[in-house]
């Protein structure tokens, strides 16, 4: 259930940032947006966010996900997220993610892992496929403190979604969404900052449409969502290049998550890209190493400088990613997000 450099914008942007104490935070996006566009290697920056994944289990077999669930299955320790969460907090991480490859909510303990990331002052976020969401662990969540939350829900039908989310039930599914986003309405809260995400296409044969149906958004009508965000297919990580009916850039730029992320595996092993579901690339292991020796270690360097130089297809782990490929330069993109409403780094 990975997921790829997700940026978050909505109608009430200006609302949520003062809420969420975002100022600082923003700041720190920005320096690292900036070296990343000046092609740093070495970066006087932090990681702007870390994934940590609460569990390696997921219930679902998506046909379009590259996870092949044969990393090792286990949950991540209580006392080792404690030292994460400090050490993230004391190399100026602004944000913790608590997803990557299987589903948080199966994590006992996600609730406290993001009341503990608040307490420090770090933004937290999950993506969840919201099958095992039940109204208590929304309670949980929302009484966590939690940021963000982003739900993977792939399709406007039973028949589009079930034939994806395998394993899944689309009114169920759907239902749990629903309960969640009453029960935030029904608490008057503000956070979590509510996304809804669809991936509508997966052949190249069929027509993409950039938007959800009214009929179908109908189905939220008077509740708080924030962002419905409908994304082309997405070549993952690691695997062989696939052909969507999907625009994608002819230019090149080096992939931003290597200038703005780390991802720890529920193992405590630290992987170099938020789409290395499999676990290809393994940059250390916080057991014993801190974050701070390994964001500027020689593995990393050497994988900035392979895209910087347009020879990232001699990494393994990225010749089947299109993540390198865009129609325009990223600052203008930025620039253009920023000033237009729909950029929010959270």
């Amino acid at each position: 259930m990975g997921i790829q450099n997700i940026w978050f914008g909505g109608t009430d942007q200006a609302r949520h940032e003062i809420l969420n104490g975002i100022s600082g935070h923003k700041l720190h996006w920005w320096r690292l947006r900036t070296e990343w566009y000046r092609k740093k290697l070495i970066l006087k920056n932090p990681p702007y966010f870390i994934n940590l994944e609460p569990t390696g289990f997921c219930n679902l077999h998506c046909s379009v996900c590259s996870y092949h669930q044969d990393r090792g299955k286990g949950y991540f320790e209580m006392d080792l997220a404690r030292k994460v969460i400090d050490d993230a907090a004391d190399f100026g991480v602004s944000q913790i993610r608590f997803f990557l490859a299987g589903e948080p909510l199966f994590h006992p303990h996600l609730d406290e892992m993001i009341a503990l990331t608040k307490q420090k002052g770090m933004l937290t976020q999950i993506h969840t496929n919201a099958t095992i969401l039940d109204e208590k662990r929304s309670v949980k969540l929302l009484d966590s403190g939690l940021d963000s939350i982003s739900f993977s829900f792939d399709g406007e039908s039973a028949e589009e979604y079930e034939a994806i989310r395998i394993g899944a039930k689309f009114e169920v599914t759907l239902e749990n969404i629903l309960t969640f986003l009453r029960l935030k309405k029904e608490r008057g809260q503000n956070n979590p900052y509510v996304i809804f995400q669809v991936i509508k296409s997966y052949h190249k044969d069929a027509p993409f449409s950039p938007s959800l149906s009214e009929e179908f958004k109908g189905r939220f009508e008077g509740l708080p969502i924030d962002n419905f965000r409908v994304l082309y297919p997405f070549s993952w990580p690691g695997q062989e290049e696939q052909e969507f009916n999907r625009p994608i850039g002819k230019k090149i730029f080096p992939c931003p998550v290597l200038w703005q992320s780390l991802s720890v595996g529920w193992d405590g092993k630290i992987l170099g890209c938020c789409g290395d579901l499999n676990g290809v690339v393994t940059l250390g292991d916080v057991h014993e190493d801190r974050l701070k020796s390994i964001w500027n270690n020689e593995t990393l360097v050497k994988m900035r400088w392979l895209h910087v130089k347009k020879k990232h297809r001699e990494i393994p782990l990225c010749r089947g990613c299109d993540t390198v490929y865009v129609r325009v330069h990223p600052l203008i993109r930025d620039v253009r997000d920023f000033v237009t409403g729909r950029w929010l780094p959270i």
